[in-house]
């Protein structure tokens, strides 16, 4: 009975260890960033751009994600997006709000890297009909929401940024090793010439 209880705890200390190994950080502006590398050998910078530029206008609706801005050397790319965030209630999860967020992704020959930052949280309120609207003039950025919300709220806010952080960097590593990139424009068909001086 000891070692399955010793095989337990220590299971339990393996998995927390384990999901410790992709976090939230701080940048050096103390802004909450999730950073990841990514090595992809025997890919060209300009590949890479095209599969991150299909990424940010093709992967979700635009009003979840949507392509903010492409810089003219052709390596560096920034979107901006939102997801909900639940809050915990005494019956279960509730929508608590939503979290706006920026990324980035720059790319170099055989890799790339990207980032999610400048988080800021929108409350939701419920209006006297029951539905759920935002609370104007309540964002309130990721780093000074600990003040507004309660140690539960945040935690598990904290814990669905991450999650949904980790949801957009695997969906833009599968894009990255696709083959398709943006369409091709149709090509324009000749036209025959008439002449009007003649009939």
């Amino acid at each position: 009975m000891k070692k399955i209880l010793l095989g337990f705890v220590g299971l339990l200390f393996s998995s927390g260890a384990f999901a410790q190994k992709d976090s939230l950080a701080f940048d050096e502006n103390n802004k909450y960033i999730y950073y990841k590398t990514v090595d992809q050998p025997g890919f060209v910078a300009d590949s890479l751009y095209s599969r991150g530029l299909y990424f940010l206008t093709k992967a979700y609706p635009k009003k979840v994600l949507k392509l903010a801005k492409a810089d003219k050397d052709g390596n560096a790319l920034t979107g901006t997006g939102i997801f909900l965030v639940n809050k915990k209630g005494l019956m279960g999860n509730s929508e608590g709000g939503e979290l706006s967020y920026t990324l980035k992704v720059e790319v170099k020959d055989g890799k790339y890297r990207y980032w999610l930052t400048d988080f800021v949280y929108q409350p939701y309120q419920r209006n006297r009909y029951g539905n759920v609207e935002h609370m104007h003039g309540k964002d309130v950025a990721l780093e000074k929401a600990s003040e507004k919300l309660s140690k539960v709220d945040f935690n598990a806010c904290l814990n669905q940024v991450l999650s949904n952080s980790k949801h957009v960097g695997d969906n833009l590593k599968a894009y990255m090793l696709k083959t398709s990139s943006l369409e091709k424009p149709a090509e324009v068909k000749k036209v025959k010439r008439v002449s009007t001086k003649e009939w």
